[in-house]
């Protein structure tokens, strides 16, 4: 007899599906007792007891407070700790010389692919490179010089808003909020030639920026369900439907809503940018043929007359989901980290406000354009060593699709004798320690754990250049390095830079009296001492400057 429960779906009998969840139970059993077995050389690699056959640390590394987890594997174990691997030769290896055997991880692919669709986050090899190619000229320098006046009028909104807030004296605002709605439409009218209206002072917070703070919070509760996604991701659509229904797991139902909300706005831009363009619409049909805004791009490829470069529709849609959920969140994020740190150091803030004041008088009054404000030394310095101490993302994953050996650049001490390399087999996830390799006292000093721009005025230690970081940005790993480096980041640093120079010399920031705490996960998010609610916060005091 079928439960109530299940008998609108006609699918399963009680019996098969209570069935159907122990063979999973054992599927996983046996994966897991398999790559145990396969991994056995790794075993004599100093690290922390395991907490648990099944998760072994997974819950302590991923969870909302892991990082002093983190710091006291970096502390005891040292740069190696079970393939947690903040060696920058050994990263070398796995991000630049290797790169094609450390691929991203199945459950990571599999898992970005049903959330964002078939973009840069969901594909691998060939089709990862001939997207990346197709995407280029979005992030030239040359594109980057003609959105410095967009960017700049974009940020006045933002001003404008604040202005408003604080026009009575000193206002508690939550910054994340806004800072996200500032990023948000930075990547929406730069990469898109659209916008969702979300710095309109009289608009609620737009559900496609809510469902992007909400995203990686989310999906940082669901990290176990993760690693399990590429064992059910093969079944048919309707199982997997019926099985999110039916799994009493809130943070699962909550990414299914968040994911949902923000591919069915990516779809209403794509829908009303193909409609424009089918109907003959002169004015879009001239901006595709000139433009290197996303959009143009995606559809002048879809467009072409080539097979082997033209997109599926699908593609376009990841494409687009994936930028504009990437470029919102770690840009507001990293401006957060800053505007945090500018509210606990009033010197330094004071300091930078000086420098652009100076700047923008220098300038007659305009607007500071790209060369200006990528040449100011003491806003250089604040945007390098936060980004270095506080990296949006503080760990990537690595899968090795084959056996296969990386050095180390000091030897590791083992109950077996020192390890000159590492013997790595087929199948084994690496986790890249984004944050341990930025953070590490051997390559940037005593003070490596310390937040302190003026490193970045004087000469650094030599044994920064002498590690060789295989790093895109600064000697860092925080837009790592390699083929799947982050193909933004310089669009990001001058979003952060256009907006810095404009709320900086309007405004002081300030602590609101409420403790912020950073949650560790994916992407590191800020939050109140002692909140419960996923939506992650960051409330300061502003007044004008």
């Amino acid at each position: 007899m079928t439960d109530t429960w299940l008998a609108p779906y006609n699918l399963l009998s009680a019996r098969t599906y209570i069935f159907g969840w122990i063979s999973l139970f054992a599927v996983v059993l046996f994966s897991l007792a398999k790559k145990r077995i396969r991994q056995r050389c790794l075993w004599k690699i100093p690290g922390p007891p395991s907490a648990s056959f099944v998760t072994g640390n997974y819950p302590q590394m991923f969870n909302t407070k892991a990082a002093k987890f983190h710091e006291h594997i970096m502390q005891t174990y040292g740069r190696d700790t079970q393939l947690v691997i903040s060696d920058p030769k050994t990263c070398t290896n796995i991000l630049l010389k290797d790169q094609d055997v450390f691929e991203e991880t199945d459950w990571f692919i599999e898992t970005n692919r049903y959330t964002f669709g078939l973009g840069l986050l969901a594909t691998l090899g060939a089709h990862h490179r001939k997207q990346r190619k197709q995407l280029n000229p979005v992030f030239s320098i040359k594109h980057m010089r003609s959105m410095v006046p967009l960017f700049h009028g974009i940020t006045r909104q933002l001003c404008t808003v604040l202005a408003a807030k604080a026009a009575g004296g000193r206002q508690e605002i939550d910054m994340l909020e806004w800072l996200g709605r500032l990023a948000l439409e930075l990547i929406a009218q730069g990469g898109l030639g659209y916008t969702f209206n979300s710095l309109d002072p009289n608009s609620t917070e737009n559900e496609f920026g809510r469902a992007i703070k909400e995203y990686n919070p989310t999906i940082s509760r669901l990290a176990t369900f993760r690693k399990l996604f590429p064992l059910i991701s093969r079944w048919p659509a309707g199982i997997l439907r019926f099985g999110a229904k039916v799994v009493p797991f809130p943070m699962l139902h909550n990414l299914i809503r968040v994911t949902g909300v923000m591919r069915r706005y990516t779809r209403e831009v794509f829908d009303e940018k193909k409609r424009l363009l089918e109907k003959g619409d002169e004015a879009f049909a001239q901006q595709l043929s000139e433009g290197n805004d996303i959009i143009s791009v995606l559809m002048k490829s879809n467009s072409s007359s080539s097979a082997e470069d033209r997109l599926s529709d699908e593609e376009i849609l990841g494409q687009m989901t994936t930028l504009i959920f990437a470029a919102t969140d770690t840009t507001s994020t990293a401006l957060s980290r800053i505007l945090h740190l500018l509210a606990l150091h009033q010197d330094v803030q004071e300091a930078l406000r000086q420098e652009l004041i100076a700047a923008h008088a220098a300038a007659g009054d305009t607007e500071l354009g790209y060369d200006e404000l990528v040449e100011l030394p003491y806003l250089e310095a604040i945007c390098r060593e936060t980004l270095r101490l506080y990296p949006p993302a503080n760990f990537v994953y690595r899968m090795a699709r084959a056996d296969i050996s990386v050095p180390l650049s000091q030897p590791l001490q083992t109950p077996g004798g020192a390890l000159h390399s590492l013997f790595v087999p087929r199948g084994t996830t690496v986790m890249v320690a984004i944050g341990g390799v930025n953070r590490d006292p051997t390559i940037w000093g005593v003070d490596a754990a310390e937040w302190k721009p003026a490193r970045w005025r004087a000469p650094l230690p030599e044994s920064v250049a002498d590690a060789r970081v295989p790093g895109v940005y600064s000697n860092t790993l925080t837009f790592l390095g390699g083929g799947r480096a982050c193909i933004g980041f310089k669009f990001s640093q001058l979003e952060m830079k256009v907006a810095l120079s404009q709320l900086l010399r309007a405004f002081r920031f300030l602590p609101a009296g409420k403790e912020i705490v950073w949650r560790f996960g994916g992407i590191t998010t800020p939050s109140v001492e002692g909140a419960t609610a996923v939506m992650p916060q960051m409330p300061l005091a502003v007044e004008r400057a």
